[in-house]
């Protein structure tokens, strides 16, 4: 019953759609049948000057459609660099119009290359696009999307899954220009088989509301896009996979999916204790959790994802449900930056997180003609977390200790978050060019969690510190503490915006004027209470200790969380605090569409409001305006069909958390003593990007650069006030001027010699960074130099695969109140892999890797050889079964050390990392498609493949 509503419903909305002007569709591909995705099409009038109509481009299955199409004669020209232009004739007697597909030829010169030699373009720059061909990059048979990224040139993707391109993060993943799980590229980079994938493209687009309006917000966003191969887009296909391995390793994962036409459906499920996690866990950014996201990680998810519908109606969303178990072991080497005289800390810490996620997001997109267009999304996510730690420190400087210190701690957590975003634009049919549109976003966070706290610290100047002391022993001077804390944070957001464009004189010339009205309303509320135990009889560390072994769910302390009538209430440390926050930005721009070029420049004007209201202590309430100017501009030229020019400027304010706001003290580790501060106001950030690029069709040379400067006014410092007598740290936050940054990137690739067997690949990289801190008082600016270099070279062969990649990168570090504490690191090194494929379906390979890093404390530099290797066959019909036997870092000397450096101290980090283990895996792949076709997944063609299985990112022993 309820489907068939759904039906009349669909109905309803599809006999809403005018047929007074009608829709001419096709498809473009080249000659071979491959579809053209991205190709330019116009529609131009059959008359004496060819007319101009309309303007489309076609989507990732080569698919096109002019909407809005009147009775007459047209031509269609379609156009795609590389390739020579076609013309085809159309009649509109009133009636829909399918061209079917438009053919186009490769030029003269592209086709005597694919004649000699048959070799795919390793990278093509298409204006906002860098598309990769996936088949020019080594990767296992049985691999997935993150093993294709982490070789190509310009990406990189980090041990928690998540991935940037030309140093920008990367929002989302799309699939055929779909979304695909939304906000969480993990998903797909972790579970999508590289044998599915044509190309991967790396798109810098606009935002949603962007690109449907056609007023540009500034809101640009890094994705991904991968194009499914045209024989895999009518059928089911799948991959499934299990392996158990030494010290108990494990791993198991599935993807099924159903592709009929532009219609998706996709059910995915990982379970492993390698940190090959399906998802990017984010309940570290909800709650305050004492663990990191590094170390050795058990995870399970299970998810599905859809997108159906056709021209005029479309719906799509996904559901994830994930667990995630992370054990963290660390040391900490951090050098104080004191004018009096520098003071270091040695930490040791261990902690374990459990979280449970469920997440879901849906779309409706509904296009009744081609003058209105609907869109909703709504959005929610529930979310338990349980965190413990146990960590000891020492302080002491050049003339002995100063303290120690010991904390133990558990906190357990649930959010709630829900959300929603209505959209709708509207183009004027008496008016081309004219347009309006309006926008409205609700969201919705409620975080509720309960912590317990106990520390010991010991003082060895006594005189000092006798006010703070609960006792003295043989260790010299103790305070003891244990609280128990309970956090209540809420958030309610409203956001709309109205924008309207007005086309100035004959819309062909190609000149707009854009108004936009943006609106920000959100309150926030923190409530924290702070008990503490009276603590009758101190508790020994190994006592506090059995109390972290004993009970998972509270530490064992859930009878004393039931007896707070006995616990002392904390007045100075507890506090209930709200802020609401108005933004408004009124934006003014003139645009500018021509053949060579596009401009948008203007002028915005944003007032701010910041309102903190202290709910136990009206007196310290804060109200304040900051009223902001700013000019935009946005160029894109074309010198060419391969050579652009991307200029951008724009202006963007952000708030002050919630935390850096609330004026209470958190004392749950006295050593480390955090307020914040309610007279923040908000931050503006001026940001200037540039980017160039150029293809060379006859040399299939792509060169890429890429250009960064960022300004920020009233940014959020840090000012640390260490105590030397205690080694103590007290931090709370002002607004400063004086941050900025500048940043670059450039991208050279080609393929070498006469065959172009071999190919060469080159990236370069490089920032400047300043910050202004404070050190007891006192302003720091700390400035940071990065400077990378990596390049490729690679040979592929029908039976033989290698690439050797060194890479090199220099950090340097200045601060001006301690000039002696600047560093230089130097971090080089190296990877070369290899593949050989037998001729009766075994495949060797192996892939050795040399890591290198000088210049960070005693201990801490780095000297690494990690080699992974493996054998695997392939059998049964279309070698769909793979059975492989792979060892990862056999020599067992992988290591994960960092550098963090801010203007008030130098830190290096040691973390756990899984070790040496070796696993035997079983993969099975499926597909049936229609006629009963089964298409090339890549197991066939060796040369298209490269080495089974090895993942980067680290297995090995589990503690």
């Amino acid at each position: 019953m309820f489907q068939r509503y759904i039906y009349v419903i669909v109905l309803l909305l599809a006999g809403a759609v005018e047929v007074s002007a009608a829709v001419v569709k096709g498809s473009v591909a080249d000659s071979q049948g491959e579809t053209l995705p991205q190709a330019t099409l116009r529609l131009l009038k059959s008359d004496r000057d060819s007319t101009f109509v309309s303007a489309a481009a076609a989507d990732m299955d080569g698919q096109f459609e002019f909407k809005g199409v009147k009775k007459g004669s047209y031509y269609i020209k379609a156009s795609y660099i590389g390739y020579l232009d076609a013309v085809v004739p159309v009649k509109v007697t009133g009636s829909d119009v399918d061209v079917k597909t438009i053919t186009l030829r490769e030029s003269s010169i592209v086709l005597k290359e694919a004649t000699a030699y048959g070799v795919a373009t390793p990278v093509k720059v298409m204006e906002d696009t860098i598309e990769y061909n996936a088949s020019s990059y080594t990767t296992p048979p049985n691999a997935v999307v993150s093993d294709l990224l982490k070789r190509l040139p310009g990406v990189e993707v980090e041990s928690d899954g998540s991935i940037k391109a030309q140093g920008q993060t990367v929002k989302k993943i799309l699939i055929d220009g779909e979304e695909f799980f939304s906000d969480d590229p993990a998903v797909a980079s972790k579970n999508i088989p590289v044998s599915m994938i044509k190309n991967a493209q790396v798109i810098n687009r606009k935002s949603d509301l962007a690109r449907m309006t056609g007023v540009d917000d500034g809101e640009d966003e890094m994705v991904i896009n991968l194009t499914v191969k045209p024989g895999m887009k009518n059928g089911w296909f799948g991959q499934a996979e299990a392996g158990y391995g030494t010290d108990d390793t494990y791993k198991g994962s599935f993807i099924v999916n159903r592709f009929v036409n532009s219609n998706q459906f996709t059910i995915v499920g990982n379970a492993n204790n390698i940190n090959d996690a399906g998802f990017t866990d984010g309940n570290g950014q909800r709650f305050r959790r004492f663990g990191g996201t590094t170390g050795i990680n058990t995870t399970q998810s299970l998810g599905f994802n859809f997108n159906v519908g056709n021209q005029y109606l479309r719906v799509g969303g996904n559901m994830l449900y994930s667990h995630n178990d992370r054990y963290n072991t660390s040391k900490t080497h951090r050098i104080n930056l004191l004018r009096e005289g520098n003071t270091t800390d040695d930490n040791s810490s261990e902690s374990r997180d459990r979280g449970h996620n469920i997440s879901g997001e849906f779309r409706l997109k509904w296009d009744p003609d081609s003058f209105n267009t609907l869109e909703f999304r709504p959005n929610i996510s529930i979310n338990i977390n349980d965190s413990e730690t146990n960590s000891s420190s020492r302080n002491y400087d050049d003339d002995g200790d100063i303290s120690q210190s010991r904390n133990i701690g558990f906190s357990h957590g649930k959010s709630f978050e829900f959300g929603g975003r209505l959209i709708y634009n509207h183009k004027f049919r008496q008016r081309p060019g004219r347009s309006f549109s309006v926008s409205a976003n609700y969201t919705l966070s409620n975080v509720r969690e309960r912590e317990t706290a106990w520390s010991r610290n010991a003082y060895w100047d006594l005189d000092r510190v006798l006010e703070l002391i609960d006792g003295v022993n043989e260790y010299g001077s103790f305070y003891e503490d244990y609280q128990y804390i309970t956090n209540h944070t809420w958030n309610n957001g409203i956001n709309s915006r109205l924008s309207w464009v007005e086309p100035i004189g004959d819309v062909k010339r190609g000149n707009f004027l854009e108004f936009s009205y943006m609106m920000n309303y959100r309150w926030s509320n923190a409530d924290k209470i702070v008990n503490h135990d009276p603590m009758e009889e101190y508790l020994t560390e190994e006592q506090a200790a059995e109390l972290h072994r004993n009970d998972w769910s509270l530490f064992g302390l859930n009878d004393r969380w039931a007896g707070l009538a006995d616990l002392i209430y904390d007045p100075d440390n507890s506090n209930r605090f709200r802020n609401d926050y108005f933004n408004q930005s009124v934006r003014v721009g003139y645009k500018k569409v021509s053949s060579k070029y596009t401009l948008n420049a203007g002028l915005s004007f944003n007032p701010q409001m910041s309102k903190s209201v202290n709910l136990t202590n009206a007196a310290k309430n804060v109200k304040q305006w900051v009223y902001n100017f700013a000019p935009f501009a946005r160029l894109n030229y074309k010198f060419s069909k391969q050579t652009s020019l991307n200029v951008n400027y724009n202006g963007r304010s952000s708030q002050p958390t919630i935390a850096q706001m609330q004026p209470v003290e958190d004392s749950s580790d006295p050593m480390n003593i955090i307020q914040g501060n309610p007279n923040l106001k908000p931050s503006f950030n001026h940001n200037l990007r540039l980017r160039f690029q150029t293809f060379d069709t006859e040399s299939q040379q792509s060169i890429m650069v890429m250009g960064s400067a960022t300004y920020i006014q009233n940014a959020i410092a840090t000012n640390v006030v260490t105590d030397r007598s205690t080694g103590g740290r007290y931090t709370t936050y002002e607004n400063v001027d004086g941050n900025w940054n500048l940043g670059f990137f450039t991208l050279y690739s080609r393929p070498l010699g006469h065959s172009k067997l071999f190919s060469f690949n080159n990236y370069l990289n490089g920032s400047y960074s300043q910050t202004v801190g404070f050190i007891s008082g006192e302003k720091n600016t700390a400035g940071r130099t990065n400077l990378g270099e990596s390049f490729s070279f690679a040979y592929r062969h029908s039976d033989l695969e290698l690439e050797l990649r060194p890479n090199y990168r220099l950090q340097y570090n200045t601060n001006s109140l301690q000039t002696a504490q600047n560093s230089t690191v130097h971090s080089y090194g190296g990877t070369f892999n290899g593949t050989w494929y037998t001729k009766f379906g075994l495949v060797l390979a192996a892939d050795l890797t040399y890591t290198a890093s000088t210049g960070y404390s005693t201990g801490f530099d780095t000297d690494e050889w990690n080699l992974n290797a493996s054998i695997s066959y392939m059998f049964l019909r279309g070698k769909n079964a793979t059975f492989a036997i792979k060892g990862y870092d056999l020599l067992n000397q992988r290591q994960s050390v960092t550098r963090s450096e801010t203007a008030q101290a130098i830190s290096d980090v040691r973390r756990n990392v899984l070790g040496r283990y070796v696993m035997a895996t079983f993969t099975y792949k499926f597909s049936t498609f229609a006629g009963g076709k089964v298409p090339s997944t890549g197991n066939e063609d060796f040369m298209r493949q490269g080495p089974p299985g090895m993942r980067p990112g680290g297995p090995g022993r589990r503690p």
